[in-house]
């Protein structure tokens, strides 16, 4: 019921935190339970993500584009991309993720290896993300290089970081594959989509607690409020409003669990015109009041624990 806490930016672009120093990978495990949390919110990053889900099935979210991976699948997001992550049922799911800076691959932005195998992706990241599939020979390797590392991170063996980036070079050898099945040109209107969508999502998650209207999301984009709309709701599958509601409630959560301020502080902070408009919504999409669930949360961890490497 409560969306991970993840780090971001002021422009909602995911703040990478090393997994060791020297080592500006990011790898962290993410669990889908009804005593946890149920989504990782619309974010981005500048570094392209593997996950390898590990129990369950999880949705993975673009614009204009839904992936359900399955239990022994993966999925690969590229650099820059828009999106969101949630667990497909009531039931527990979770995954396993490394987020790769371009520059750990490599760094030297004249090489030969940068120019023949980087750069034609960082200026066309397309496609928006790629399935990987255990059926596959390619990707089958790719999804055990991705065990190999979770397993060495967990065990910290001797010569852990070279392992490390030999699997990752492995890794990205077998992405230039999978990318190569695609056209070389993305289409104007992913891009398009990609980029209006960060600016909405950026907006709504710095106002989320004052009064917004749509004249006011639409004019960072240049659009009317009708045009705004559509286009939110074509590209994510949910009207603005159902979002933005819902965005309120998951901050009112971080706050019911984290601090002590009264039910009444805690609508007016998340952006409900009343205590009374916050318990009906509250209410409605959780099935207990914000009270209640505070009890309840006070009887819970806190967050989910990590995978022995650290959580984000």
């Amino acid at each position: 019921m409560i969306a991970k806490n993840i780090r971001f930016s002021d422009n909602k672009e995911e703040l990478i935190k090393a997994v060791l120093p020297g080592l500006p990978i990011s790898a962290f495990f993410t669990s889908f339970t009804p005593d946890t949390y149920d989504y990782v919110n619309w974010h981005w990053h500048e570094a392209f993500q593997y996950c390898l889900v590990t129990e369950g099935s999880v949705d993975f979210l673009l614009p204009n584009r839904s992936y359900r991976v399955t239990e022994g699948n993966g999925i690969f997001i590229n650099i820059q991309q828009i999106h969101l992550s949630k667990g497909t049922t009531k039931a527990p799911a979770s995954y396993f993720c490394i987020d790769i800076p371009p520059s750990f691959i490599c760094a030297d932005e004249h090489s030969r290896i940068f120019l023949k195998y980087l750069e034609p992706v960082l200026q066309h990241p397309f496609p928006q993300a790629v399935l990987i599939s255990r059926h596959t020979p390619a990707s089958l390797i790719l999804l055990e290089s991705l065990r190999a590392i979770q397993k060495l991170l967990k065990e910290n063996p001797d010569y852990m970081e070279l392992d490390v980036y030999m699997e990752i070079i492995k890794i990205w050898r077998i992405t230039i594959q999978l990318l190569n099945r695609y056209s070389t040109t993305p289409k104007p209107a992913e891009s398009v989509d990609n980029d209006r969508l960060k600016v909405i999502v950026q907006y709504m998650q710095q106002h989320y607690s004052e009064k917004i209207t749509l004249e006011d999301i639409g004019q960072q984009l240049a659009l009317s409020r009708s045009e705004c709309c559509r286009f939110f709701k074509k590209v994510t599958g949910q009207s603005m409003f159902s979002y933005l509601i819902s965005l309120r409630l998951h901050k009112s959560m971080d706050l019911l669990r984290n601090s002590e301020l009264s039910i009444s502080e805690i609508a007016d902070m998340a952006g409900f015109c009343s205590q009374s408009h916050f318990t009906s919504c509250f209410r409605k999409a959780y099935e207990v009041t914000p009270k209640k669930f505070r009890e309840l949360s006070s009887r819970l961890p806190l967050d989910v624990l990590p995978l022995d490497v650290q959580s984000q």
